[in-house]
Formats: structure tokens, C-alpha cells, sequence
């Protein structure tokens, strides 16, 4: 089984429900992933699409490089634990929509290039990154590239609509 990184966009509102009840939290991204499976073209279908974000098996290559390049937030793992209840490997935890407009900022003054300035394929092998033995091939990077632009869109349009986040691996 791999790990996953994954992302729930929440409003201001729901962020006070899932902080009273991480269960609901929890339920809501479950019933996401099912509408994103079960039905892709329903109204709950492309509301899954606009919510939820993966960053695959890339999120802790991602974070050792955000980590490197100085972010500010935790944009990978998130900053506030809200649960002890286990989302797959570990709890999830929080990004307040103030969070998440540091992270963007972050994010969006940071293009790729920059982010893997002075680093190549080999150094992320060397950094006994997850999955381990996954980051020998040079053309990883071209992988990697695809995610954080990817990931850099999600945040963008979170801090456009003030949203906050669910952050957890699976």
C-alpha cells in the first residue's frame, strides 16, 4: 500500500464544525471520495473534484523541499492537529484560512525551478525520502513538477474562496 497525501478545502463555517466534531470531518471526506468515485459528473461528484486534492506518493518529497525552501506554514502535513482519531496513517490536521493564504503567497512566488534549485534526482534518493528507492530516475522530477503546480493551483483557489484544510495521509 502506498501513503497518500491528501487535502479537504473547507469554509470558515465548516472549519468550526470539524473542530466541534472531527467525525463529521471525517464523514465529509469520505462521502467525497465516494461521489468522486461513484458519480464524477453528479453535483456532489464535481464538488469532490473542487475540494479534494491528492499529491499521490510526492507529498514528502514535496515537504522536504518546502521545508528547504523556507515555507512558512506546513503546507504538506498541515499546522494544528484537530483529531487523534486515525484518517489512515495518523491524524489530520488543520491549515486556518490565514494558513492557507501564507501558504499560497508562498506557493505562488515559488516556481518549480526555484523549488528544486541546486537539487537533483539523486539528492532526493539521498534524502531517504518516501517512497524510498522512488526518487533514483532522473525524470521523477518531471513527476514531482506536475504536483506542486498542481498543488500551487489548489492553494490558490483556497485562499481566493477563504477556505481552510484538511490536511492527512492515507
Amino acid at each position: 500500500m502506498s501513503m497518500i497525501g491528501n487535502y479537504l478545502r473547507i469554509t470558515p463555517l465548516e472549519l468550526d464544525r470539524a473542530r466541534k466534531d472531527p467525525d463529521w470531518a471525517m464523514e465529509y471526506a469520505e462521502d467525497l471520495e465516494d461521489a468522486e468515485i461513484d458519480e464524477p459528473e453528479s453535483p456532489d461528484g464535481q464538488l469532490a473534484a473542487d475540494r479534494l486534492h491528492r499529491t499521490d506518493r510526492t507529498w514528502d518529497a514535496l515537504r522536504y523541499l518546502l521545508e528547504r525552501a523556507g515555507c512558512p506554514v506546513n503546507v504538506v502535513h498541515g499546522e494544528e492537529e484537530f483529531t487523534e482519531e486515525d484518517w489512515g496513517y495518523g491524524p489530520a490536521f488543520l491549515l486556518t484560512p490565514e494558513q492557507v493564504a501564507s501558504g499560497s503567497a508562498f506557493l505562488s512566488g515559488l516556481p518549480f525551478e526555484g523549488l528544486i534549485r541546486d537539487v537533483t534526482a539523486a539528492d532526493l534518493a539521498a534524502a531517504d525520502l518516501y517512497p524510498q528507492g522512488g526518487w533514483d530516475d532522473p525524470g521523477s522530477l518531471d513527476h514531482l513538477r506536475r504536483y506542486y503546480e498542481d498543488l500551487v493551483g489548489y492553494f490558490a483557489e483556497a485562499n481566493r474562496t477563504g477556505d481552510a484544510m484538511v490536511l492527512w495521509l492515507s
